[in-house]
């Protein structure tokens, strides 16, 4: 019996990858172990979002910034801020969980081009996408700064 939890859960093969695709998948067969282009429209959205799954499931700092979004949608919301506020919060809010993906795949590949051993040129990948995710980060804070600051000063009349 499958349950949703377990069911796209990837398995860590010898080297602790996350390579071997679990045969308790609900991927159909042919999409499992294919490496050419996507055959369908509905495909390439399924990968994406079971892309979005793998990262909420294996990333500690996605699933973090995907917690501060939801606090943000309800501070926005409380404090009823205007339209345009709201399209900088979304664009940086998805500036930060690009960054976060991006960095997520990057971090995979050196992994797997590394081989399990130490390299510094993967260590400077890694450091420089971690720092990427870092300026996006910032923005973020300081975009919502500006928006939430005077709005929080005036609801507590500061």
């Amino acid at each position: 019996m499958l349950d949703g939890s377990a069911a796209l859960k990837p398995e860590k093969s010898e080297r602790g990858n996350f390579d071997v695709v679990s045969r308790k998948s609900f991927i159909p067969f042919a999409w499992q172990r294919k490496t050419g282009k996507t055959s369908s429209l509905f495909e390439s959205f399924y990968h994406a979002f079971h892309g979005v799954y793998v990262g909420l499931r294996s990333q500690r700092n996605l699933k973090i910034h995907f917690l501060a979004c939801v606090a943000v949608v309800i501070l926005g919301t409380a404090l009823k801020i205007e339209p345009y506020s709201w399209l900088a919060l979304i664009g940086v809010m998805g500036l930060v969980i690009s960054m976060e993906y991006i960095n997520t795949a990057l971090e995979h590949l050196v992994d797997i081009s590394a081989d399990g051993q130490y390299r510094y040129a993967a260590r400077c990948a890694k450091d420089t996408a971690a720092a990427a995710v870092l300026v996006a980060s910032l923005t973020a804070v300081a975009t919502g700064a500006v928006i939430f600051l005077p709005r929080l000063m005036a609801y507590f009349g500061l």
